[in-house]
């Protein structure tokens, strides 16, 4: 899997690194220590929207034309699974995995259509993506010892702070916070960047990411599904 821009390490990449903190830590306190605390961690991967925003969807990497959006869908969840099984062997036992949310709602997204709305299109490859993920984590659930794999969603709720973003107390669900001016799509913030008034008001940050009230607000949500109660900056559930 691959994307453009800014470099970031594949999930792969992640647990190999991780594989290598094992290693340091059963130097540090021992193998059955170690082993000890890490089956009993819990454990959150996310992925999926760059692979989708910033490699199928561009037509500059083979993905958009070796893959049609369905067979691209599969190949994600089957390298998910690959990932989730190469976990478990590492140790994982509880582990959540978080969905995708209306990625063709994003600031870039709507941008590129004619009529600032959202790309249905892209909207759909992430509830399809949701869907067999949710499919995967109840199945390796099942299958895989001892393991408790959940799969956190809030798809929904986020696509109404985006219909109705008066609702949560934002004024603007439309355009970034952070842009350069008139010049769109800007992408990321930079030392040139100019910022609007107040963040908070606004659900997306930058062209793809929310901000972090909207952030907060879904991971609540999220929480809230899996019914882990959040407790004074803890958690409990």
């Amino acid at each position: 899997m691959a994307c453009i821009q800014i470099q970031r390490f594949s999930l792969y990449k992640q647990i190999e690194l991780f594989q290598g903190t094992q290693a340091f830590m059963r130097d540090k306190i021992g193998k059955a220590a170690a082993d000890k605390f890490f089956g009993e961690g819990y454990y959150v991967v996310a992925m999926g929207a760059n692979d989708f925003i910033n490699n199928y969807l561009l037509p500059v990497y083979s993905d958009s034309w070796t893959y049609t959006g369905d067979t691209f869908v599969k190949y994600m969840v089957s390298t998910l699974e690959a990932q989730l099984k190469l976990l478990h062997a590492l140790g994982a036992r509880r582990l959540t995995f978080f969905g995708l949310g209306p990625m063709g709602c994003i600031p870039l997204q709507r941008y590129l259509t004619s009529s600032g709305g959202c790309q249905e299109s892209t909207n759909k490859l992430a509830r399809s993506f949701n869907t067999q993920a949710a499919a995967l984590l109840e199945r390796l659930s099942a299958s895989l010892p001892n393991a408790t794999f959940r799969f956190g969603e809030a798809y929904d709720y986020f696509q109404d702070i985006i219909d109705r973003p008066y609702m949560y107390g934002f004024n603007n669900s439309r355009a970034p916070c952070c842009t350069l001016g008139r010049i769109r799509p800007t992408l990321t913030c930079t030392p040139l960047s100019t910022l609007c008034k107040d963040r908070s008001e606004y659900v997306f940050w930058d062209e793809y990411h929310p901000t972090d009230r909207a952030n907060e607000l879904i991971a609540l949500e999220t929480l809230r599904k899996l019914n882990i109660t959040v407790v004074n900056n803890g958690t409990s559930g």
